[in-house]
């Protein structure tokens, strides 16, 4: 049991430490988030394997590919693309509107910038996703995050790209105009990512009392039900205390999740069949239904 309590902190404060390690070597900003995920991220597939949750979650070799086309495209292309948009777009048309405003507390230590981060930009994020699940159009573009039938580490990159530049308006934009450091940002990456990682794994750790602060796999995969009045709950992506004040909090202590996924069992299972299917409106109306999407 005790392992199973140390694996989420110890290999979260590993990536935290290999991040600041690498920078005060001197690897690049812009490098050493991904070099830290590298390192850890891994631990948490062998995590999967050593401490599996669900043995039946484990992911096939398809689940993989699919997976990493995922990852490459929508995870890694698709930021990359909006990255380069924000410079420009701050470069040539907001600086000169007066729309960058130098207004975060910089002057404050990296650790406390980095939980303001977390906290604010949590907040913008769980109402986009509560959204998602309330507002037909939004959850035909998150039903594909929610079309696998088991949830294990790799398949939190599935997300439909259109949703991807949704979540970069919400979590990295506003930060961007208002001042936010490259190394508070890139902090947040490494935190963001793991989280997220360890979110969706099938990995069978025990958060104990950090399960009413931050949304690991004991909390969020009550998210991925199939069941509505299951599903419909644990919105927050890491900062959990925003379920418990909007009262969207689910972790039964009396069972375990049972299936997973959509209730529209014939949901495309390839990569541009999910990237079609929310503009197919003879498959729209029967996942919104399915799912109490209005």
């Amino acid at each position: 049991m005790l392992k199973k309590r140390l694996v989420y902190p110890g290999v979260m404060t590993g990536a935290f430490l290999a991040y600041w390690a690498l920078l005060r070597a001197g690897v690049p900003l812009g490098l050493a988030p991904y070099v830290a995920l590298a390192i850890f991220g891994p631990l948490i597939l062998a995590g999967e394997r050593l401490l599996p949750y669900r043995p039946d979650w484990l992911p096939a070799a398809r689940d993989f590919a699919l997976d990493g086309v995922y990852m490459l495209l929508v995870q890694i292309v698709v930021p990359f693309a909006l990255a380069w948009a924000l410079y420009w777009l701050i470069q040539a048309v907001l600086r000169d509107a007066g729309l960058v405003w130098n207004i975060w507390p910089s002057n404050l230590p990296i650790w406390i910038q980095l939980l303001l981060k977390i906290v604010i930009g949590d907040f913008f994020r769980y109402w986009l996703h509560r959204a998602a699940h309330t507002y037909g159009p939004l959850w035909r573009l998150h039903a594909v995050h929610h079309a696998p039938e088991k949830l294990y580490t790799t398949n939190v990159f599935r997300f439909h790209p259109a949703e991807k530049v949704l979540q970069f308006l919400c979590d990295t934009l506003p930060f961007t105009l208002v001042g936010v450091g490259p190394e508070v940002i890139g902090a947040y990456f490494v935190f963001y990512s793991m989280s997220g990682l360890f979110q969706h794994s099938n990995c069978d750790v025990r958060l104990g009392w950090l399960n009413y602060l931050v949304s690991g796999p004991e909390v969020h995969r009550w998210h991925h039900s199939r069941k509505i009045e299951e599903s419909n709950a644990n919105y927050a992506h890491s900062f959990v205390v925003w379920d418990l004040i909007f009262g969207t909090y689910f972790r039964p202590a009396d069972r375990d999740v049972s299936e997973l996924g959509l209730l529209e069992r014939h949901y495309p299972q390839g990569f541009l069949g999910q990237l079609l299917a929310p503009f197919r409106r003879e498959r729209t109306n029967d996942t919104e239904a399915s799912h109490g999407g209005g």
